[in-house]
């Protein structure tokens, strides 16, 4: 299959080498950068595998091309860590003067934290949050490191639960658009909750209406506001509904995990990730 002949040895990599800047190797699809010009070669060579692997299993699941032609080869670009966080982002950019998909690396070693995510966020570009959330943490889930933020360790479904209970539940009529750039956090929180929710969401979604299903909403969102009744046959609300009835169901028993997050949330929302992160590293 396409994803498969991505993953073999012979990729198409030049490496060109500018010591005082980055390294750069170009693969069919994807620019990959070191910016930080001092990661050691070993590493650098992991990443590339790396990166080319989980763009390949997200053209195979979505069953996508790479939409070269239109935008040309998305930038993937290794930064040196953030401050405060391990993550990656996706913004439009502008390289060699024309306008490009960019996603940004912070940290995360050999094990990038949402960078599957954020590829299906270039792959499939969008301004609404709900939206793109929903497709980027279907990938992450399948593709990418499930200490990522916002599943943090544990499920989004987990998670929803976990907000439910202490009533810190965002409705998703509420989780709106945003504009294209560099995504700015206000409020680590609330930004939190949306990822998780819009995650289990986009997961009921397909476990119900299938992959397709989720395909088509995407691409008809792209002219038309959310088109949940020309999609799935239903409301928002009532689609919610049914979402939260569904997890309910599935969360049945102690629900020893759901209360671990439910505390951590109670103690501190803000650092609740990270905490839930140090417990499932520990596990």
């Amino acid at each position: 299959m396409m994803g498969k002949r991505l993953l073999t040895l012979g990729i198409a990599l030049s490496l060109a080498v500018v010591p005082w800047i980055r390294a750069e190797v170009e693969t069919p699809h994807l620019i990959i950068r070191d910016v930080t010009g001092s990661m050691p070669a070993e590493t650098f060579e992991k990443l590339i595998k790396k990166v080319d692997r989980t763009f390949a299993e997200i053209l195979e699941f979505w069953s996508a091309g790479p939409r070269t032609e239109e935008w040309g080869k998305i930038i993937v670009e290794f930064e040196k860590p953030l401050p405060n966080a391990v993550s990656s982002v996706f913004l439009w950019g502008k390289d060699k003067g024309k306008r490009a998909r960019i996603v940004k690396v912070y940290g995360g070693g050999e094990h990038p934290h949402q960078l599957a995510h954020k590829l299906t966020s270039a792959l499939f570009p969008n301004s609404d949050k709900l939206i793109r959330n929903m497709m980027g943490e279907a990938a992450e889930l399948r593709f990418g490191n499930p200490v990522s933020f916002p599943m943090c360790g544990y499920t989004t479904d987990e998670w929803v639960m976990a907000l439910l209970q202490i009533r810190s539940f965002i409705p998703l009529a509420e989780i709106g658009a945003d504009q294209d750039g560099v995504p700015r956090i206000k409020d680590r929180a609330k930004q939190h909750t949306c990822y998780a929710e819009a995650g289990s969401f986009g997961e009921f979604l397909m476990e119900i209406y299938g992959v397709d299903k989720m395909k088509k909403f995407n691409r008809l969102s792209s002219t038309k506001s959310r088109p949940w009744e020309e999609t799935f046959g239903s409301s928002l609300e009532k689609l919610e509904s049914d979402w939260l009835d569904f997890v309910k169901s599935k969360s049945r028993g102690p629900g020893s995990r759901v209360a671990i997050l439910v505390k951590l949330l109670q103690k501190n929302p803000v650092m609740a990730c990270d905490a839930a992160q140090d417990i499932a590293g520990k596990k």
